[in-house]
């Protein structure tokens, strides 16, 4: 019996590990896209600059307003004319009278697929905004379904943290998921069930937790002046992520929308970014 667990957990262990590389992101152009007046967007800018400290070094600044577009398809091509770093834009442009409460909005749904750029998306809707000035952005959390290998979405995430501040980096095992797999498993009399669960579970947690320890242990020589926190469990994504965004005061939350196998966003980065409408989000 042994011999089958040995063997069963070789399956979960990873042949080979991705390792973390710190790459500075510099952010040198930003386009904003309003729906307002070119005084509201210029009032954005300035809170946005003063929000974010590295923002306050790009050398371009783009304003899309209301007038300039009526339609995604306008928005899209005002987009690609020009060459950006990074979206800043609220939720729900252009839909003052009726405000879907299981959306983005149409424009900023179409925004975060068909374009590579970085969309930072600012608190509450484009008709009921949340300040985010005169807060410095010194909390960032990185959520992920795997966070190990995910260098990307780490690098952005300290690229936006003031110096001296703290970033989360999080993995949230689903329970559901992982109770499915045990089920299943435990319906293979030639498995021990009980040890599987216990070697599987500390498995998929020591994975994570090596590769934040190598993050922390990276940035700590090569990159910025931040502290690197963790969180590595199980449990309930959307609500667990509430609770560390609550308890940790998190000024940012950065995350992958972008699916390989489908054009829309995939599920749980769209509830994360759909319900957590108070938290300023980076969405990758």
């Amino acid at each position: 019996m042994t011999d089958h667990i040995d063997e069963f957990e070789s399956i979960f262990r990873r042949a080979e590990k991705v390792p973390f590389s710190y790459v500075p992101l510099p952010i040198e152009s930003v386009t904003l896209v309003s729906d307002g007046t070119r005084e509201q967007a210029q009032r954005i800018e300035r809170d946005a600059r003063q929000f974010i400290h590295c923002l306050d070094a790009a050398g371009s600044w783009r304003l899309i307003c209301g007038d300039d577009y009526h339609t995604v398809s306008e928005l899209v091509d005002q987009v690609d004319q020009q060459q950006t770093d990074l979206l800043i834009t609220h939720r729900h442009l252009q839909e003052t009278s009726l405000v879907p409460q299981h959306s983005l909005g149409v424009y900023l749904d179409v925004l975060t697929q068909t374009t590579s750029i970085p969309v930072l998306v600012l608190p509450g809707t484009s008709a009921s905004p949340v300040e985010v000035a005169p807060r410095d952005c010194d909390r960032v959390m990185v959520v992920a379904d795997h966070i190990s290998g995910d260098n990307r979405l780490i690098n952005y995430g300290a690229a936006m943290c003031r110096s001296g501040g703290s970033m989360w980096l999080c993995h949230v095992e689903d329970d559901l998921i992982f109770e499915r797999y045990m089920h299943t498993i435990g319906c293979i009399p030639e498995i021990d069930s009980d040890d599987a669960r216990i070697l599987i579970e500390k498995q998929l947690l020591a994975e994570a937790s090596e590769f934040i320890d190598e993050c922390s242990r990276v940035i700590h020589d090569e990159g910025p002046n931040i502290n690197v926190e963790r969180y590595v469990g199980r449990g309930h994504h959307l609500r667990d992520y509430r609770t560390l965004i609550q308890d940790h005061n998190v000024d940012l939350l950065v995350l992958n929308t972008k699916d390989d196998d489908q054009l829309a966003m995939h599920g749980r980065a769209y509830s994360l970014s759909v319900e957590l409408t108070d938290v300023t989000m980076l969405l990758l």
